[in-house]
């Protein structure tokens, strides 16, 4: 069974700037310390290929880590890139990613930005400025003191233009439980578990990140998250193929009193009955009611180009059941059925797609998906001679009810 793992966004403490710098920290970035002079090995966008931090003599810095595969992280660079320009000289934005330099000049290619980027191949930048989630944002003053590390709302022109004027200011600190392991049961315990399934409250250190297991792991959670998320786990449904009919809607809105953490660890002969089992807790847990209905409805199809000559060879490799996927990078096939290339696509279009390629043995395939230019994304498909077009059909929806 493929293992997914999301990850979306981080909740933050209150923390104040402050304005004695103390000597350079050179083990990991904190809030008041001076941070030593980085080298950016790598530069694109900019008018130097590479430079060292102290070379820089902005009064603020932005230390921007992101990846194209981050939504959330491509939905701020329109206002850095306008902040870059309205601040000048008084601002440096950097943006610092892990990716590849062809990754990179192809995203600004379809997406040109008004700031730099550092390609920090070694993740030496990363590793120094610690994080686990992006965007993770990092402030420094002209003398490289961190007075900030931050989610994206504090980015605004106001707070831009008080930092450069030197003010205090209050803001939320990205704080961020380094040391949690989603490998691990949540619970403890000295002996081995043979059967447990059990419900946490919303846990501000933890991310919400589902996983549906794996015969290796024979562990199932998904953190974080609402009641009817979990149950669209549980049946494999996706959103955009649910409907909600819910009188208490308020209850089931993505606020952290309706978010909870389930997990079940599961012996080895469950393992196909670990999603029905899930259905019936959280159902119980919740007093939700679900069922399937089919509806007549606008979907994409995914088919062969029609006259292609083009076909995709069968696999004889296995598929990889530990591995993790990343749905705004792309995905690669080994080993796997059709149906796992449209689910990718229906998650990552967000639009229903069925598959009518005729395809029904496993296969090998790689597609790329750029988060900034979806069309480019699709294009992909052509080199297996398929492609996704609008049609309507009859499909399944899950029907939530309360």
């Amino acid at each position: 069974m493929q293992k997914t793992i999301i990850l979306l966004f981080t909740i933050a403490f209150i923390y104040s700037c402050k304005q004695d710098a103390i000597p350079v920290n050179g083990t990991e970035a904190q809030i008041g310390f001076k941070v030593p002079n980085i080298a950016f090995k790598q530069l694109l966008n900019d008018t130097e290929v590479q430079s060292n931090l102290y070379d820089y003599t902005e009064d603020v810095i932005i230390l921007d880590f992101w990846a194209t595969w981050c939504g959330p992280c491509i939905t701020s660079f329109p206002k850095m890139s306008t902040f870059q320009e309205e601040f000048g000289k008084q601002l440096k934005v950097i943006a610092v990613t892990d990716e590849s330099p062809e990754r990179i000049e192809a995203f600004l290619k379809n997406r040109p930005q008004q700031f730099a980027m550092a390609i920090d191949a070694d993740k030496t930048i990363n590793s120094y400025f610690t994080h686990v989630y992006i965007p993770h944002y990092v402030i420094l003053d002209k003398n490289k003191v961190v007075k900030a590390i931050v989610n994206s709302d504090f980015i605004t022109k106001e707070n831009i233009t008080k930092l450069i004027s030197g003010e205090e200011i209050t803001f939320k600190e990205k704080k961020e439980n380094i040391s949690f392991d989603p490998n691990k049961p949540l619970g403890t315990t000295d002996k081995p578990i043979i059967y447990q399934s059990s419900l946490l409250p919303y846990n501000p250190d933890m991310q919400s990140m589902t996983n549906t297991g794996s015969l290796s792991s024979n562990r199932l959670f998904t953190l974080n998250t609402t009641f009817t998320s979990m149950l669209r786990t549980a049946y494999q449904y996706s959103y955009n193929r649910t409907k909600e009919n819910l009188k208490h809607p308020e209850k089931y809105t993505f606020t952290k009193e309706n978010r909870y953490s389930y997990e079940m660890i599961y012996p080895d002969h469950l393992y196909e009955q670990r999603l029905e089992l899930m259905k019936n807790d959280i159902k119980i847990l919740s007093g939700l009611s679900a069922k399937i209905e089919t509806q007549m409805t606008d979907v994409y199809i995914l088919q062969k180009i029609p006259s292609t000559k083009k076909t995709i060879p069968i696999s004889t490799q296995q598929p990889n059941p530990d591995r993790t996927l990343r749905y705004g990078e792309g995905i690669t096939l080994q080993g796997e059925p059709m149906e796992r290339l449209r689910g990718y696509y229906e998650e990552v279009i967000q639009f229903p797609v069925v598959d009518e390629t005729g395809y029904d043995n496993v296969y090998d395939i790689t597609v790329k998906w750029f988060e900034e230019n979806k069309k480019q994304g699709l294009a992909e498909l052509t080199k297996y001679g398929l492609q996704l077009k609008k049609a309507k059909r009859p499909i399944d929806f899950l029907i939530l009810s309360d």
